[in-house]
């Protein structure tokens, strides 16, 4: 009789457990299974080792359909469904049509909350919106033609300097193009120098790069708040790193309450300070990490991958210092002729397409849904929208989407920031896309009028990073030859 009932209970079990599952699972879409206990998850750890994360979901998009569901195995019952889609329609209700259903959640604050804290970039709901309030102040026309071109003009000379005088034969543009972002969007925002383009050896140059890696990594790391305890694998040095960011961005804050009432005022933190006196000094320096990643990293990675591309396109670079000339006519590059770069635009807008600086972007869905194209998200279920993969598809862009070719954005039928979200788009859309723009058509502008650029490694050395953007792991090993000497 004992035997019975235990089986009875056993199967009863079994049907609650599937049916459970069938309630929290995502339907409608391909799911993506691998042989093995863990599923998907070995491939994805492998793809993170060799930096082909973003070729690897490319590919299931290609076989398998614009929205798929990554199968972690036994894992999947303990962890929230993961949903990547490249559906423009899938982009839109997410960011725009449900937007309140679609916040950053829980296992993105976790994961990066060390290294963003509170900040714009890591929180939801009032939090978010009031800082977006405050930091949209920093980008009004004044300060853009006054405060804004003076420090990217400034620092895009040094970086010819240093072109000019170097005596290597091999220089690192991408490393050279983070320190001139770092140290702008320093100047910009803190009214601080940090000095990255006089001392490229800073450890906390390092320390950026590598806080970075370790936080992307924690999406498919289970359990790993125990491989930091332990000290193993990319979590064994995350404190080190993380401490030393915030000790940084601390002194920052520091410096800038001592002068608030000069042009520090002016400053992100200076506006927060001004209106909200009584922010905490934990909240500020989130405040001064979020802005010092998101004004270096994604510029830095636009113009590298641009340069990266025009070097394989002479004719490209022909166009560009053809229409540099035309609108400057032999005179020095000014805050006014930078509208008239039409077609260089068009070559970073391009080059984002496929080379977006944010390729992964990551929803929590606080209730069941149903997307657009079918697919049933349950309430919890991670849903990443995946710019890399669309800038390829062939459904937006037609049969040449993997081909680089700038004309397309000179024509009438441009499309939407919900088929191509290199800058995000609805409500949280980038409030620094018109810096960046500033910042990366004066840099390509004046670079390739003084250099000639070409590289020093194949094209197919040059790889990506695994990391929250789309840096290069490889570095940008270029040969430079000055065009006047």
């Amino acid at each position: 009789m004992q035997v019975v009932v235990g089986g009875a209970a056993a199967f009863l079990s079994v049907v609650a457990l599937k049916q459970y599952l069938s309630r929290h699972q995502p339907k409608g879409c391909v799911v993506i299974r691998e042989p093995g206990l863990l599923g998907c998850l070995p491939k994805i750890w492998q793809n993170f080792a060799k930096n082909t994360t973003h070729s690897n979901l490319v590919a299931y998009h290609e076989a398998d359909g614009d929205t798929i569901y990554l199968h972690l195995g036994i894992l999947q019952y303990f962890m929230p469904p993961l949903v990547i889609t490249r559906d423009p329609r899938n982009v839109e209700h997410m960011l725009k049509t449900n937007f309140e259903n679609y916040p950053k959640g829980g296992t993105m604050r976790n994961s990066m909350h060390e290294l963003l804290g509170d900040g714009i970039f890591n929180a939801d709901g009032d939090l978010w919106f009031k800082q977006r309030k405050t930091a949209s102040q920093m980008f009004t026309a004044n300060r853009f033609k006054n405060h804004i071109w003076r420090v990217v003009h400034k620092n895009c000379q040094k970086v010819l300097d240093f072109l000019s005088t170097n005596q290597e034969p091999v220089v690192d543009i991408f490393n050279l193009l983070n320190r001139f972002t770092l140290d702008s969007i320093g100047e910009i925002g803190f009214g601080t120098s940090i000095g990255s383009l006089e001392n490229p050896v800073s450890p906390f140059l390092r320390s950026f790069d590598e806080a970075q890696r370790i936080v992307f990594r924690r999406f498919v790391l289970p359990g790993w708040r125990l491989f930091q305890l332990l000290g193993l694998g990319s979590e064994s040095r995350s404190r080190y790193h993380m401490r030393s960011l915030r000790k940084y961005s601390s002194n920052i804050v520091e410096e800038l309450s001592q002068t608030l009432h000069t042009e520090a005022g002016d400053s992100f933190v200076g506006l927060f300070m001004k209106g909200e006196p009584n922010s905490p000094k934990e909240f500020l320096t989130d405040l001064v990490l979020n802005f010092l990643i998101a004004g270096r990293d994604t510029t830095a990675q636009g113009m590298s991958w641009c340069l990266y591309l025009v070097m394989q396109h002479p004719e490209v670079e022909q166009k560009i210092l053809d229409e540099v000339e035309a609108v400057c006519k032999g005179e020095a590059l000014t805050y006014e002729k930078l509208k008239d770069l039409k077609y260089l635009e068009a070559v970073l807008r391009e080059s984002l397409r496929l080379y977006p600086s944010v390729p992964l972007d990551s929803k929590t869905a606080l209730q069941a849904d149903r997307l657009p194209d079918g697919t049933f998200v349950p309430r919890g279920t991670l849903l990443l929208y995946n710019s890399y993969g669309m800038g390829r598809s062939k459904t937006i862009w037609g049969p040449d989407a993997s081909d680089f070719r700038p004309e397309r954005w000179l024509s009438d039928e441009l499309k939407t920031p919900y088929e191509n979200p290199v800058f995000h788009a609805g409500p949280r859309e980038c409030l620094g896309k018109r810096l960046a723009l500033v910042e990366m058509k004066t840099v390509m502008a004046s670079l390739l009028k003084h250099v000639r650029l070409s590289l020093a490694v194949p094209p197919e050395q040059v790889l990506p990073d695994s990391a929250a953007t789309l840096g290069m792991s490889s570095g940008l090993k270029c040969h430079v030859e000055l065009r006047n000497p």
